[in-house]
């Protein structure tokens, strides 16, 4: 677990830094190594840019996924955006939605943890 997430520019690499050098020493295949960095990145950037200061981020993994959870102290429901072509942000639930198996979040006080999960290959093709 990453404790005290700084709620700045240097958040989300070091989000990404945390769970690649996690994901790797467990032996993850590389590109569900990318698809979590990816998806790290996008939940921290959430928790910085929308809420107060982030406060963990954990990354677990059993043989059929791996949990990536960013924690808050905010209590407003994350809400996936729509924004037009020319908005340049916005997408950072979209992208966090197509490229995971499921997530969501849940109310933790003293605010909430925004979690998603990224599927691992079967046990056989990781062989």
């Amino acid at each position: 677990m990453l404790d005290d997430v700084p709620a700045t520019g240097s958040a989300c690499g070091m989000g990404r830094r945390f769970v690649a050098g996690t994901l790797r020493g467990w032996g993850v295949p590389e590109e569900i190594v990318e698809t979590a960095m990816l998806v790290t990145s996008e939940l921290v950037a959430n928790a910085v840019n929308h809420a107060p200061p982030p406060g963990y981020l954990q990354v677990q993994a059993d043989d059929e996924r791996i949990r990536i959870e960013v924690s808050d102290t905010g209590d407003a429901e994350p809400r996936m955006a729509r924004p037009g072509e020319a908005v340049a942000g916005g997408r950072g639930l979209l992208l966090v939605d197509r490229l995971a198996a499921r997530w969501g979040w849940d109310v933790r006080p003293p605010g909430k943890v925004v979690w998603c999960e990224v599927s691992l290959p079967a046990t056989s093709e990781r062989l």
